[in-house]
């Protein structure tokens, strides 16, 4: 149902859609949902029973522009945006012995009366379309909890009300620490009321359907503060069994971990991974060999080595190897290096052979 609202209100050229269905097969149970602004009103429960009830037979169908001023239509997908909004109810009955029923809103332009029958075609054709991705999607998409796991970073999937509904382990040990984001009930929220209401607002727009399937990603401040930068990314759901919620992802920097991604790619042994974790760390060579109990002058040798290896002349891009090296996948899994295949791995086996100066 959630992927019959969305493409109705894209085809609709709506902002918000509802949906009831009501099967016929045992008890006559509605089953409801939104998309965008829309919300399930229990007061208009009986009303769209009722409506579904009347359209228990084939030739019950119905598409048809309404009030825009209906307080029942207001109800279901919230007041219009301006004087000139227009809404359109639809009601059909589907090949699975249901009966369903939709408002969806705001048009900027009266639907033309011409274009009713084509648009109704449409509408079964997408149902019909909607109904068999569902019966095929248990056996073709990975559950939210299973890929959210996969991911590197925390993870969050959240409705518009910022409900989470799925929250991988790297998002429990955010949680744990209290600093950037916090559980306040069911809901997420940022350390103040500011970064809660910009997360809000980042998930609405996100799961606002623009034309030509363009979808709106969103970076959010979580902290400014001077080296404990932090930012939230936010966008839809990218999985079908996700529709109408929004991914949010937190983007961590581990230095630990950014520099056994580098030593693995180019064949570094422990102690220079540990150095290159180091600079990472934004420490002076005096530092880095106060930890490592080394010179300072034997620090500067050991990096201009590793620099060597690696290809690079300044250390910042160090940091340029981290992002380039950067993996999408969650903790625990290997890595593994590939053997260079350029003609300058023999050159760089020769650069490691030589001892320092």
């Amino acid at each position: 149902m959630e992927y019959f609202g969305k493409a109705v209100a894209e085809l609709f050229e709506c902002s918000s859609c509802y949906v009831a269905a009501m099967s016929h097969t045992g008890r006559s149970e509605l089953k409801e949902v939104r998309i965008g602004h829309a919300a399930i009103d229990p007061s208009c429960t009986m009303t769209v029973a009722r409506i579904a009830r009347k359209g228990a037979g084939a030739d019950c169908a119905l598409l048809e522009p309404v009030n825009a001023r209906t307080t029942f239509v207001r109800k279901l997908i919230g007041s219009e945006p301006g004087t000139n909004g227009h809404s359109i109810i639809g009601r059909f009955a589907s090949r699975d012995r249901s009966t369903v029923v939709f408002v969806a809103g705001w048009r900027q332009v009266a639907l033309v009366r011409a274009e009713i029958p084509c648009l109704a075609r449409a509408v079964r054709a997408v149902w019909g379309t909607a109904h068999s991705l569902v019966q095929r999607s248990p056996n073709r998409y990975p559950d939210a909890e299973i890929w959210l796991e996969n991911l590197a970073f925390p993870a969050f999937i959240v409705d518009e009300g910022l409900h989470i509904h799925e929250v991988n382990r790297c998002g429990r040990a955010l949680f744990a620490k209290g600093e950037l984001l916090r559980l306040d009930g069911d809901r997420l929220a940022g350390s103040s009321r500011l970064v809660t209401e910009r997360l809000r607002v980042a998930v609405r727009e996100a799961l606002i359907p623009r034309p030509g399937q363009v979808w709106l990603n969103t970076t959010v401040p979580l902290s400014t503060e001077r080296q404990q930068f932090a930012f939230a990314k936010i966008g839809a759901a990218p999985t079908h069994c996700d529709v109408g919620k929004a991914l949010i992802i937190v983007p961590q920097f581990d230095e630990v971990l950014g520099a056994h991604r580098i030593a693995t790619a180019f064949g570094l042994n422990w102690a220079e991974e540990r150095i290159i974790a180091r600079i990472l760390q934004f420490q002076c060579p005096r530092d880095i060999g106060a930890d490592l109990r080394l010179t300072e002058a034997t620090v500067r040798t050991y990096t201009k080595r590793i620099m060597l290896k690696l290809g690079i002349n300044r250390q910042a891009e160090f940091f340029l190897l981290y992002n380039l090296t950067q993996s999408p996948f969650g903790a625990g899994r290997r890595e593994k290096a590939v053997a260079p295949t350029s003609p300058d791995c023999r050159l760089l086996c020769a650069a490691d052979k030589r001892p320092p100066n």
